[in-house]
Formats: structure tokens, sequence, C-alpha cells
């Protein structure tokens, strides 16, 4: 993953350990469910999955913070 981008050495070693989560229809349906706190799209689609994984979401967006307590701002 990290080879397409033009990474820092402390943002490769970060990413080393991580897992990629890839998107799958349960998370689709699952920004249906979602409440309208957030317009975008993209954002409710993590958010979604960070409460079907469970994961930890972070994120400097405060608008996502009352979805769950899985959201954590950063």
């Amino acid at each position: 993953m990290t080879d397409r981008f033009r990474l820092s050495p402390a943002a490769r070693e970060i990413l080393a350990d991580a897992d990629e989560v890839y998107v799958s229809a349960a998370h689709a349906v699952g920004v249906q469910a979602l409440p309208a706190h957030h317009a975008d799209p993209f954002d409710r689609l993590l958010v979604a999955q960070a409460m079907h994984e469970p994961l930890r979401l972070l994120t400097a967006d405060p608008l996502l913070v009352p979805y769950s307590e899985l959201v954590v701002r950063l």
C-alpha cells in the first residue's frame, strides 16, 4: 500500500502495522441507518465501517463524533 504514495518515514512506520479495511455491502447498508449528523457520504461510510467492525475512527471532524463512541476526535 505505501509504495504507491510518497510518505514520510514516520507515516510508513505507522502504516507498517495497519490493516486495510475494505468496503463491504454491510458497511454500505449501515450508512442508511445513520442519523443525518453529517452530509458527506464518504465520511458516513467510514463511520458505518467503524461501527460494523468495530474499529476506532480517528478524525478531526467534530460532526462525526455524535455517531458513536468509536469516533474519536483528534
